[in-house]
Parts: C-alpha cells; structure tokens; sequence
C-alpha cells in the first residue's frame, strides 16, 4: 500500500519524508524543500498543502524534514555563550550540518526519488534557529539552494549581522522569504529582545548588497508570537511565494505584510 510519509536516513540524520498524492501513480519529477526541524511545519499543515495543491496555488512538491541531532550545535555557523548560567553554550556545528545536507542528504534523496534538482527547484526553509541555518545555508551552498525560507529566523545570534555586512550576496537567481512577528521577543530581557529590529535589520542588508527587491518577500504580522502556530501559517505563505503563483501569494490567510 503507498504511504505518503516515509522515513529514511542519510548521512546519520533522520530524514521524514512527505510525498505527493499522486506519488508513483504517474512519471513525473518534483521540486524539493529541505525543513528543518523534522519538517514539523509540514506535519502541522499537511492537509491545507493538499488543499493548495489541489486548487492549483501549489504544485505537486517533495518536502524533506531533516531531524536534528542538537539543534543548538547544528544550527548555529559559530560557537557562542549560552543566553542564560546554567545553560549549556552554543556549538557552531552549522558548517558540518551543512555539507551533511548538501554532500550527502540531497544527493541521496534525488537518487532515491524522482526529484528536480536546480537550484531554481530546491528549496531550504525553518522557523527559529531552523531559520538561522537556512539563511546560512543561501551564503554557504547557493548553487544547491535557489529558494529560501527564513521563518522568524534568529538574527540576535552573536555575529550574525556583521557576517551579512561582511559576506557579498551570492550570485544567481535566488527568492528569499522573510518573516518576523512584531510581537517576538518582548518578553526578553536578554538579546532575544531585539528579535524584530535586527530581523528587519536583515532584510535591510541583504537590498543594500544587492539582492533584487522582486525577489524578497518580507512579512510581518502585528500579533505574531514566536511559537508553532504562527510558524505553520507562514510556512504556507512562503511555499506559496517561492513556489506557486505570485498573484496568489497573499491566499494562506492573515495579512500580506510588507515586501521589502
């Protein structure tokens, strides 16, 4: 019997694996999203991805939800001190996450199933830390990732702001996708106060580099919180921007937000 979900591994990583309904009924080849997290966004709003799908706002799309080992060490580029005593410090193990996914992950899932492999075709997405390695992951592999989904990343890491300063924007035709919810980070006495400013911040910076600005999306929400339910919504919004129709990129609901 097909099952959409299946489970695989790669590179020691454990891979949940969410395929089209039609998937082995016809001959046809898929683009790719690699979520971080597990592709926990995936699995909260698979049902409304049918339904985009289904009403042609989305096409027919493989997504990839890579688990991590600790998500603080695999999704932060450098190490830094922990946010709070007692807590353990961050490992910086981006780098070797990185070429995990992009020297052994994706190559095994386009051998293993019927994918597109373009930059133009593969996309990379995460909410929170999952976000941080995602925008990472656009400077250090963009010849493997043409569309990216930045979902209330972590820009208050330590260095962050000064690396996009520092770091050209790579060449070629990329799509990013931004999104912050203005109300993440109040609660904060620490750097994590300052979520929106220095998210904003980001968008700034990459315009200022150069990215083209038809190709930024950056959305806000005046009742975003940073928590899961948010997340998934604009999970949808992203998909929909970076992969279906343009016109439609306001349809998952909410507010549309601003480009930048």
């Amino acid at each position: 019997m097909f099952e959409r979900f299946r489970k695989d591994e790669a590179a020691g990583f454990e891979l949940s694996i969410y395929l089209p309904h039609d998937y082995g009924k016809v001959r046809e080849r898929y683009p790719v999203v690699y979520v971080q997290d597990d592709g926990n966004v995936v699995r909260s709003g698979f049902n409304y991805i049918d339904h985009l799908v289904m009403t042609k706002r989305l096409p027919k799309m493989i997504f990839v939800g890579v688990k991590p080992h600790n998500r603080n060490d695999d999704y932060t580029p450098w190490p830094a001190r922990a946010l709070l005593p007692g807590q353990p410090d961050f490992g910086g193990g981006a780098g070797h996450y990185l070429r995990a996914l992009a020297e052994q992950i994706k190559p095994h899932v386009d051998a293993a199933y019927p994918t597109r492999p373009e930059p133009e075709n593969t996309g990379i997405a995460g909410c929170s830390f999952g976000g941080l390695v995602s925008a990472y992951a656009y400077y250090r592999y963009p010849e493997l990732f043409g569309k990216i989904a930045m979902i209330s990343a972590s820009f208050w890491y330590e260095g962050f702001l000064a690396f996009m300063r520092e770091t050209p924007v790579p060449d070629g035709l990329h799509c990013i996708y931004m999104y912050v919810g203005e109300l993440e980070g109040i609660y904060k006495q620490n750097i994590q106060r300052e979520m929106v400013e220095r998210t904003k911040e980001a968008s700034a910076l990459l315009l200022a580099k150069g990215f083209p600005q038809d190709r930024l999306k950056f959305e806000t929400d005046a009742n975003g919180t940073h928590d899961a339910f948010f997340f998934t919504q604009r999970f949808m919004h992203a998909m929909l921007w970076l992969f279906g129709h343009k016109e439609q990129d306001g349809a998952a609901g909410g507010e549309k937000g601003e480009k930048s």
